[in-house]
């Protein structure tokens, strides 16, 4: 059973708070993002590993997607595919 939308000023106010929550993200990442470079470049091979830098990376890119999906909100461009459609997807 589908739900119904959202009002739109609580559209409005979803998407504003997932853009401030993937801002805050992004930038908590990407404070780590420079620590562990130079702590990689200042300490060689003994630093925290390779793995730990792509982690932080691919959180920046989910906080990024979390903004786009605000912005998405905000501006009502969601659009809900008809599953019924016989299209090829």
């Amino acid at each position: 059973m589908a739900t119904t939308p959202l009002p739109p000023a609580t559209n409005r106010l979803v998407g504003l708070l997932l853009m401030v929550s993937g801002g805050l993200l992004g930038f908590g990442l990407l404070l780590k993002l420079v620590v562990g470079t130079y702590s990689w470049y200042t300490n060689g091979i003994q630093a925290p590993s390779f793995l730990l830098l792509s982690v932080n990376l691919l959180g920046l890119l989910a906080s990024g997607l979390l903004m786009r999906w605000g912005l998405r909100m905000r501006r009502g461009t969601i659009v809900f595919r008809d599953p019924n459609a016989n299209e090829i997807l």
